[in-house]
């Protein structure tokens, strides 16, 4: 998908071991990917960032794309909530928050309107 947009990925950071089903959590950094990708700008960027910090592991997935509105930031993580209606398919929004909560974890956003978005994943370290 980076690909056919001419979309930069970078994946940086150091190991963080978090304890938890590895299929919802390959969901999470998924649906997270995906959207940075499908919702950016033709050759814009994507970083992918690891950090262990404080006893918790910190994945964060900024990008150059279209931001969302600061109306629509509190609910993108709510079942079948679209900012862009055109887009029948889910967007994982929903999968997101509630396998991060799962695991113990919070999830966060910072957006601007044509500017991008960084969601920030926060769980837990094992021990």
């Amino acid at each position: 998908a980076a690909k056919k947009k001419n979309v930069t990925l970078s994946v940086g950071g150091n190991e963080a071991y978090v304890f938890g089903v590895s299929r919802l959590l390959y969901e999470v950094i998924y649906n997270l990917c995906d959207n940075a990708i499908k919702y950016n700008r033709e050759c814009g960027q994507v970083d992918i960032n690891i950090a262990s910090v404080g006893g918790a592991a910190k994945l964060t997935v900024s990008d150059t794309g279209i931001g969302i509105a600061p109306k629509h930031q509190a609910r993108i993580f709510e079942r079948f909530y679209r900012v862009d209606k055109s887009h029948s398919k889910a967007t994982g929004g929903s999968i997101v928050k509630h396998a991060v909560q799962y695991h113990g974890g919070t999830v966060s956003i910072e957006s601007e309107e044509n500017k991008g978005t960084r969601i920030t994943v926060t769980l837990p370290l094992s021990e």
